[in-house]
């Protein structure tokens, strides 16, 4: 008997380890408050991709792609979720991060007005009062915007607002259009019975990816198969999303059902979120962007967007910690 307690106990001990074993713990501070843009991070945490990951991962609602470049920048949070272009113009004032996967391959990000406002083309915001929120990847991208269509801020009115009272304002016909994305804008204005148009920033001169996962370089280094694993399985948080749209958003309203987004609205603002991480369709690489690519998303923030070009794109972005195998867009 006391020959069976001692192997029984032995046998415990030897178990303790590794079952006491603690997943190491990831935030991933997002761009904005919870909606479409999320589905793919809070399928992961609902399918247990980051579980299966040893990773236990807290998804954090931001204020903005900048803020949320900082926040990585100073150690704050271990990975953020930002528009490429503001985590850009943060890492050339000297902070110590880069991309490491872009979700959104393909900007989101444009102009919408009301169908009977007149607008169809850049040329028509000439002279024309337009709604950008200060502090988010609006700024400069609508800055590029303009000066790949021959125009500058000085050809249009803008109007500092926030998301929510742009919104109110257009709706209320006291400007004329909104720099933003078209599930943020267009969706809600919708709801209400308005009839919205959207003119894409990458079909109109300004061709670069739009969110991307960030981390400090140092880290990266020390630690690289944690930001690995995380990737891993986020992308397949994704593919998740895609394949099962309403159990993605069902998904994001368990983690944050303080959002004021219904199921109705997510949904709908789920098909431009996949079709920004899957532009390519079918079989494309999801997290992906090439070198090649980068080269062209550099010159346009070079000639365009008034980025520095000292340093070679290279220094912005790593592949490093994709997946060997890539994983897919259904």
């Amino acid at each position: 008997m006391k020959s069976l307690v001692t192997t029984i106990l032995a046998g415990c001990a030897l178990a303790l380890p590794h079952a006491a074993m603690a997943a190491d713990p990831v935030k991933l501070t997002m761009n904005w408050t919870a909606d479409s843009a999320h589905l793919g991070f809070a399928m992961a945490k609902a399918k247990g991709f980051y579980a299966d990951e040893d990773l236990d991962v807290t998804l954090e609602e931001g204020r903005g792609s900048s803020v949320a470049a900082q926040l990585v920048a100073t150690g704050r949070t271990e990975i953020g979720l930002a528009d490429a272009g503001a985590a850009l113009n943060v890492a050339a004032q000297g902070a110590p991060i880069e991309v490491i996967a872009t979700i959104w391959k393909s900007g989101q990000f444009g102009v919408q007005y009301l169908a009977d406002s007149g607008i169809s083309t850049p040329a028509d915001l000439k002279g024309k009062s337009v709604a950008v929120a200060p502090g988010t990847a609006m700024v400069p991208l609508f800055g590029a915007f303009l000066a790949a269509n021959g125009m500058s801020e000085s050809d249009v009115d803008i109007v500092n607002a926030t998301q929510s009272a742009a919104l109110g304002l257009l709706a209320k016909g006291d400007i004329d259009a909104i720099a933003e994305t078209p599930e943020n804008t267009v969706v809600p204005l919708e709801a209400e019975g308005l009839d919205v148009e959207n003119m894409y920033f990458y079909n109109n001169g300004v061709p670069v990816v739009s969110l991307s996962l960030i981390a400090r370089s140092d880290k990266v280094e020390q630690n690289a198969d944690l930001y690995e694993r995380f990737i891993r399985a986020t992308l397949k948080g994704w593919q998740a999303a895609m394949e099962d749209p309403e159990a993605a958003v069902d998904a994001l309203l368990a983690e944050f059902p303080e959002t004021e987004n219904t199921k109705d609205a997510l949904l709908q603002g789920a098909k431009y979120s996949f079709a920004s991480v899957c532009p390519g369709g079918a079989g494309d690489a999801i997290g992906v962007t090439d070198d090649d690519t980068w080269s062209e998303i550099y010159d346009v923030m070079t000639t365009a967007m008034g980025f520095s070009s000292d340093r070679p794109v290279t220094d912005y972005y790593t592949l490093d910690l994709l997946p060997a195998e890539p994983i897919t867009c259904p």
